[in-house]
Formats: structure tokens, C-alpha cells, sequence
């Protein structure tokens, strides 16, 4: 797929609802329970949170702050390469960084505040690309922990990709 043929704005919205529409069939315990020492769909729920809401903070903040990252140095990917390349980096058996783990506390807030927070770092996401030019998605780069520097755009179809794969991981 090229860059040019998503709408990563309806994508992350519907990454995102199908994630809680998923969740939303789940019992509390079933919500809360780790399953063979993986993360339970509440931690799974706030992996997601905080691995969306740099990106989301760096998107509203002013774009000199991304010039610290430099310009993109090749071609931006579309959707399918940056896919491709999560799904190689994740062969090689790599973890989330401790700032992108849940910690317990993180989930003791109760479930729907859960969802609420979840829920509201895509829409604030979501709402931070519709003030960006859409050429301007390719000139910035945001770094990325195992990927390496990915523009914008490649960030957003990380967010996007990150969140369909750990919703396939819950569902087993």
C-alpha cells in the first residue's frame, strides 16, 4: 500500500474501536487476568496508551521540536513496508522498553477510565493529524525505540499496525 492510499486518521479511529468493541465483550476478570504470565487486556489497553501518547504530545507541540531528529534520510514507507519491517524487529524476539510497560498501578483505576483514557489519546491523536499538511508527515521524524527514526507518517502506521497486532494477540 502506498502512503498515499490510507487514511490513517480512519484507520487509527477504527484500530482503535475495534479494540474496545473487543474488550467491551470481555467480563471484568477476563479484562483484568494475566493469561500465561502475558499481559492482561488491561495492560495490553494501556501499552497501547502509552506507546500513542508521546507521539500524540510531539504532534501538537510546535515542529521545531522534531528538527532535534533531523529529515527523513530515505524514502517513506507505506503501510505494508512498515508493517513488514515491525513484524521482522519482533522475529528477533525484542520486548516493549520499561516506559512503554504497564505498570500495576496503571490499571487500578477502574475499567472504564481505562477505556476512557484509551479512547482519548487516538482521538487526541486523531485530531493532531488533521492540522498537519499531509506533505508535512513526511518531512519530520519521530524516533521510534526498535524501529529506529520513522517519519511521521511511518509513526502513525506504527500506531496503527502496533494496535491491530496486539489486539490479535488478546484474541487468542
Amino acid at each position: 500500500m502506498k502512503a498515499q492510499e490510507i487514511n490513517i486518521q480512519n484507520q487509527l479511529r477504527g484500530d482503535c474501536a475495534a479494540f474496545i468493541k473487543w474488550a467491551d465483550t470481555l467480563s471484568d476478570e477476563r479484562f483484568m487476568a494475566q493469561v500465561d504470565r502475558k499481559w492482561s487486556v488491561a495492560e495490553v489497553m494501556q501499552h497501547l496508551y502509552l506507546s500513542a501518547r508521546p507521539v500524540a504530545r510531539l504532534l501538537v507541540g510546535p515542529r521545531d521540536v522534531l528538527n532535534q531528529w533531523g529529515k527523513p534520510e530515505v524514502p517513506v514507507r507505506g503501510y505494508d513496508e512498515v508493517a513488514q519491517a515491525y513484524k521482522n524487529i519482533l522475529a528477533t524476539g525484542v520486548k516493549a522498553p520499561a516506559g512503554m510497560s504497564p505498570r500495576p498501578e496503571d490499571t487500578q483505576i477502574g475499567r472504564s477510565d481505562m477505556v476512557k483514557r484509551f479512547e482519548g489519546i487516538y482521538d487526541d491523536l486523531i485530531s493532531a493529524v488533521e492540522v498537519w499538511p499531509l506533505h508535512e508527515l513526511d518531512e519530520y521524524c519521530i524516533p521510534h525505540p526498535v524501529l529506529g527514526k520513522l517519519s511521521v507518517r511511518e509513526m502513525l502506521y506504527f500506531t496503527s499496525i502496533h494496535t491491530q497486532h496486539h489486539l490479535g494477540l488478546v484474541k487468542l
